[in-house]
């Protein structure tokens, strides 16, 4: 549409223009994310890809704001390697970053931006969950976007329209107000983040007993802090593998 001309604006009244249903499980929400994650890579990949069709019909930041949305997805792939090899090298003892490396303060740098929550009025437990859903729906709803672009492509599956469920649910509605993750229903979702987790964990506590029997702190701090970091955004999926944890 904007390669043809329209012209957007950016409006934000203080009374909402209107009103609509949103998903409150995480089943339907990670379906919903999925559908647009596979939509959004599907015009990517596509004649119409904004970092070739449209920068030749649009201005180049506008375009290349387009091949964000576009492409973004494919992030899940860094966080999956993020999740898995560096806790493998914490487990086996293989340092990655030191905490006397430049290197280091670029990543805490980086961590550190995340608290721009605060300055927009919202607060620290806003911006722990945020992180915990960034991380959630790229390891799952992103990534399972792009496999099904790729599956398409190759012509492994079709292409099909899902239908997100927008019911209200009492039971569903009484956690998701009280702030509680449901994952019912949502078994395919759970599959790479399960793993992750265990594999985290796992690495953690091997990690942490060959960190004390070696004494290599400054080479395996960074690891060790990025594996913790990782399990503490899990605990709702730990809560969700422990029926106990949950209630």
């Amino acid at each position: 549409m904007h390669s043809r001309g329209w012209k957007s604006v950016y409006r934000y009244p203080d009374r909402s223009c209107f009103l609509g249903c949103t998903t409150i499980d995480m089943k339907d929400a990670l379906v919903q994310l999925m559908k647009w994650a596979s939509g959004l890579v599907q015009v990517g990949l596509s004649k119409y890809s904004p970092l070739t069709y449209g920068v030749s019909r649009m201005p180049l930041p506008q375009a290349l704001c387009y091949g964000f949305f576009a492409f973004s997805h494919f992030i899940s792939v860094a966080c999956f390697l993020y999740g898995t090899v560096s806790p493998l090298c914490f487990f086996y003892g293989i340092d990655l970053v030191q905490v006397t490396s430049p290197w280091f303060a670029v990543f805490a740098g980086a961590y550190a931006s995340s608290a721009e929550v605060k300055s927009s009025g919202g607060t620290v437990r806003t911006m722990w969950n945020e992180q915990r859903i960034w991380i959630i729906r790229a390891v799952t709803a992103c990534l399972f976007g792009c496999v099904d672009v790729l599956m398409k492509y190759a012509g492994v599956a079709k292409a099909n329209f899902r239908l997100t469920n927008k019911v209200v649910d009492q039971e569903k509605l009484d956690k998701y107000q009280k702030g509680k993750f449901d994952f019912q229903g949502a078994k395919m979702f759970m599959v790479p983040l399960t793993l992750l987790v265990l594999i985290n964990l796992g690495c953690f506590v091997g990690g942490a007993k060959g960190l004390v029997a070696r004494g290599n702190v400054a080479e395996m701090f960074g690891q060790g802090m990025l594996s913790m970091y990782v399990l503490l955004l899990s605990f709702p999926i730990l809560q969700g593998l422990v029926p106990r944890l949950g209630k």
